[in-house]
């Protein structure tokens, strides 16, 4: 994985960011440690922008580039990364990551195992929604409930949760089906909504995004996090602005700009030029070239990320291909041949110019 950024007078952050998304870890984002509670934009990987001294932590406005448009602004209705870079800046979680991937309170500030199958959560007091409403567990429980639902993207990383259930205002249990040792880190990847903006704004059930549905929450948010946003145009830009009463330590990018721009060499074109000053996915073929350049600083990181081919062996009858009457992938021998007809070796190091493993 890597990402490059400008070097100059505009560029001086630090850049830390969160996970949401195990499924999706090849940009992961983690916040900082509680002794350093800066918030700050998701970008892809691990990164101290500029050029070790010679830009100023001043940085007001960060513009990165990226191929990849978050689609929607619903927190529930996609588990993608690209969305997840913009969206888990405006809809926090119960829990985060630190820097080392530990576990850490987000908008839970604590929570314990009550017996073999039902946890406590307690939540963090004083926090508002963008739109001033204060943060209470009926928001926690309406949004497992909506993240559950069959339109959600999200619903499967919350397999075996019955319920959450509110104890008290700042208070909430979670009834499972059966124990479950690793539910809190399901619950990073999960945002918390407001159940009175969604119930007023139409919003109680997740975007169907597969039936291509537009609702009033794909284009409009409203959530806790540290950033708001000002403005979305699909395929073109999303713009985010500080939230001065985040429950956080207010980071030092007040605005940030993302821009789509899907080809490859008008992304780097961009980033010469100055329009952009940072750019998440630069062309893996382009990676040798740019580590030569002195003024871009290229930021690479192991990350846990898979990407892989999986087979549909449930249905009698596969649902897409030419194939009728039967699926051919419930035979192990198809499986392996399949398998054994892809060179991924030659995927490594030709396709993925040996960025993977």
């Amino acid at each position: 994985m890597a990402a490059i950024a400008r070097c100059g007078n505009r560029l001086g952050i630090e850049t830390v960011f969160r996970d949401h998304m195990m499924q999706a870890m090849r940009h992961a984002a983690i916040r900082s440690t509680p002794a350093r509670r800066s918030p700050s934009i998701a970008i892809g990987i691990l990164l101290i922008a500029g050029c070790l001294g010679a830009c100023p932590l001043a940085a007001k406005t960060l513009r990165f580039a990226s191929g990849f448009d978050p689609q929607s602004l619903d927190p529930h209705a996609l588990a993608l990364q690209y969305q997840t870079r913009v969206v888990s800046q405006i809809y926090e979680s119960l829990i985060f990551r630190d820097r080392k991937f530990a576990m850490e309170p987000a908008l839970a500030v604590s929570w314990q195992q009550l017996g073999p199958e039902r946890w406590r959560f307690k939540l963090r007091p004083g926090v508002k929604f963008h739109d001033g409403v204060p943060f209470t567990a009926d928001d926690v429980v309406f949004s497992i409930a909506r993240a559950l639902h069959k339109n959600s993207q999200r619903s499967f990383q919350l397999r075996g949760i019955l319920e959450a259930r509110k104890v008290d205002d700042l208070t909430v249990d979670f009834l499972l089906a059966a124990p479950d040792a690793v539910l809190p880190e399901k619950l990073i990847y999960i945002g918390i909504m407001s159940k009175a903006w969604s119930m007023a704004h139409g919003v109680v059930e997740p975007q169907n995004y597969n039936a291509k549905q537009e609702t009033y929450a794909v284009r409009n948010t409203n959530g806790t996090g540290p950033y708001k946003l000002k403005s979305y145009e699909s395929d073109v830009r999303t713009v985010l602005v500080a939230n001065p009463d985040w429950w956080g330590q207010r980071g030092n990018v007040d605005e940030a700009i993302y821009v789509v721009v899907q080809s490859d060499a008008t992304r780097l074109a961009a980033l010469v030029s100055g329009e952009v000053d940072f750019v998440i996915d630069p062309p893996f073929q382009d990676i040798a070239r740019l580590k030569q350049e002195k003024r871009f600083k290229l930021a690479e990181m192991t990350d846990i990320g898979t990407q892989y081919l999986g087979f549909d062996q449930s249905r009698e009858e596969l649902q897409f291909g030419d194939v009728k009457g039967r699926n051919p992938f419930k035979d192990l021998r198809v499986r392996r041949a399949v398998y054994q007809a892809i060179d991924i070796d030659a995927i490594v190091s030709k396709v993925l110019r040996g960025q993977a493993t």
